[in-house]
């Protein structure tokens, strides 16, 4: 049962949400700015494509930063369907922000009218009720409910890379990722602020040791021959020169890498140590990694449905002791087992994580109705949905 303080953030946050869905009704020229926009959107719906109709209400669907929205939208992209977003001013009013507007890089076309559509079309939609289900081929239901288990009769939604990297197109090239030659042993790379990545949620809700924690103790524990940490550019770039046989971290406050070459910065490394996020534990580097074939040591397997499973396709951890234990199996495990371990990361990958197998399996969950999760891992109180 969440505790007061955690009903009071929760309702600060819902709140805050309603706030920010409605804000636009208060801002007459950003509606205008919208309505110009929306004379310039393409209308026409190609009729030799399959077809997938967004309709939404809730703004849960644009957190954080537009992410969810984008990467469901890619998602659907990147297995083969035509995107069309329905006509609706609170739902397509912040097109142009953050990670939403990497939607426009996109061929799409926005609908007006329901006769419109072409037969057989998809719908995914967050309303209770949406005009357009009765003639869908298809219903995909988003819902942002909690505490997911496997005997929940809904599909639990894969979580996705870093949108910039959707964008920048690099999941089409995981192949020549796959086959670099590999300089660092283990390699962990993100942003290691200790006020940022240490919330009391990962501690006490998901019980696993926080980022700051755990690079603390690595920091501690670790001789200087064995962890490197990247303090810029400029040691980044002559690391990539070499080869390490321990640790190398790249604080990515420090060391700044664009998207078009954060995978193959990824794909030097043979283990990947998957840190926790902000609020929950997902975070989008882990799947990055096991994309180009870097093998994760997590605190977090059962987050991943089926579970990743130590040994096969990761190497896992619950405790500092239980962390060194899996750091030196990392740093002395033989190249044949690495290869076998790596290869049965990418096969995970490639028949879980991708964007085509996860629409994919999605589709076939159901017949014709389908109850999308879209946040399966998140508890009660352990993150906003």
């Amino acid at each position: 049962m969440n505790t007061p303080l955690q009903q009071i953030s929760t309702l600060g946050h819902q709140l805050d949400g309603t706030l920010q869905r409605y804000k636009s009704v208060f801002y007459p020229q950003r509606f205008w700015e919208y309505r110009r926009w929306l004379q310039q959107q393409r209308r026409d719906i190609p009729q030799d494509m399959p077809i997938v109709v967004f309709d939404f209400r809730d703004t849960r669907i644009d957190g954080p930063q537009g992410r969810r929205f984008y990467c469901l939208f890619i998602y659907f992209i990147r297995a083969g369907f035509y995107p069309v977003l329905r006509e609706n001013y609170l739902a397509l009013g912040n097109i142009k922000d953050k990670y939403k507007k990497l939607c426009l890089q996109e061929h799409f076309s926005v609908l007006t009218h329901e006769r419109d559509l072409p037969q057989d079309y998809l719908l995914v939609t967050d309303k209770w009720y949406s005009g357009l289900a009765h003639a869908a081929k298809k219903i995909i239901s988003v819902n942002y409910k909690t505490d997911y288990t496997a005997s929940d009769d809904c599909f639990p939604m894969p979580f996705p890379m870093f949108p910039p990297i959707y964008a920048a197109r690099q999941d089409l090239h995981l192949n020549l990722y796959r086959q670099q030659s590999r300089q660092w042993q283990i390699f962990f790379g993100g942003d290691a602020e200790p006020g940022k990545y240490n919330k009391k949620s990962i501690r006490n809700i998901y019980a696993k040791l926080s980022r700051a924690q755990l690079l603390e103790i690595l920091t501690r524990t670790l001789s200087p021959e064995n962890m490197v940490e990247l303090q810029n550019d400029a040691a980044r770039q002559s690391a990539e020169e070499k080869n390490h046989n321990g640790l190398v971290v790249m604080n990515t406050r420090h060391c700044k890498v664009q998207a078009e070459d954060w995978l193959t910065t990824l794909a030097r490394s043979r283990f990947f140590l998957a840190c926790p996020g902000v609020r929950y534990p997902m975070s989008h580097n882990i799947i990055e990694a096991m994309a180009v074939g870097s093998i994760p040591i997590t605190p977090y397997p059962e987050m991943f449905f089926p579970p990743l499973e130590d040994g096969k396709n990761c190497l896992t951890f619950s405790n500092e002791t239980e962390l060194q234990v899996a750091i030196i199996k990392a740093m002395s495990m033989n190249e044949s087992a690495i290869t076998t371990m790596a290869r049965a990361a990418t096969d995970y990958y490639d028949q879980y994580l991708s964007a085509p197998s996860s629409i994919q399996r999605l589709l076939l969950h159901k017949p014709n109705r389908v109850s999308l999760r879209l946040l399966p891992f998140l508890k009660s109180g352990g993150g906003f949905a």
